[in-house]
């Protein structure tokens, strides 16, 4: 009977350190291939773009296209926006509608850092990237003493500025410099006008 017992003990005991490994295993591994946590900021954004109509809702008083990049957006329209109902499926349209743009400094180290600016200055965009919002920005312009910045996207286009109106937003600036890459995701938020394309 002792036997048995010590058998037994020695089954349960085996059984819990399996378990034990198999519990402390996944969370090592996570460890490995996640990335350290960039640092982000966020500023409002309104953009105007020619995009192709997917399909108008003017019951729910929504709309979605395919903007330029080739992302598939479908946000709320506005009262005074336009006229819906002037606006066919598979046209294309003037749109304007406000975001947040979110930047997230590669400039920080740790895992995942270089291969994500590799991925981002590639010439042809990543269709995970370009479905999630997510760009590549160059800092082209710094200026501490009026808290702006300017960037410009990684594959070219209009230089943006934006305004660090918040104490997040300026330390933010001290941090970067002139030829930085940033990653920018975009959140679209609403359409504030739209009209046929002419």
């Amino acid at each position: 009977m002792t036997i048995r017992s010590t058998k037994l003990a020695a089954g349960f005991s085996m059984v819990a350190a399996v378990l034990a490994i198999g519990t402390t295993l996944p969370e090592q591994a996570s460890a490995q291939v996640t990335a350290v946590p960039r640092e982000g900021v966020a500023f409002s954004d309104t953009v105007t773009q020619r995009v192709k109509i997917e399909t108008v809702d003017p019951e729910s008083k929504t709309v979605a296209f395919t903007s330029p990049t080739g992302q598939l957006v479908i946000l709320p329209v506005t009262d005074g926006a336009g006229n819906l109902a002037a606006i066919q499926d598979g046209s294309m349209a003037n749109v304007t509608y406000s975001e947040v743009i979110t930047m997230l400094n590669l400039r920080q180290k740790g895992p995942g850092s270089q291969l994500a600016r590799k991925d981002q200055m590639a010439k042809t965009p990543n269709e995970t990237d370009v479905e999630a919002g997510r760009f590549t920005l160059t800092v082209v312009g710094v200026d501490l003493a009026k808290n702006t910045v300017q960037v410009i996207s990684g594959n070219g286009g209009p230089v943006r500025t934006y305004a660090a109106n918040t104490i997040a937003k300026q330390d933010m600036l001290k941090k970067i410099k002139v030829g930085d890459v940033v990653i920018g995701m975009a959140t679209p938020l609403m359409i504030t006008a739209i009209s046929p394309a002419r």
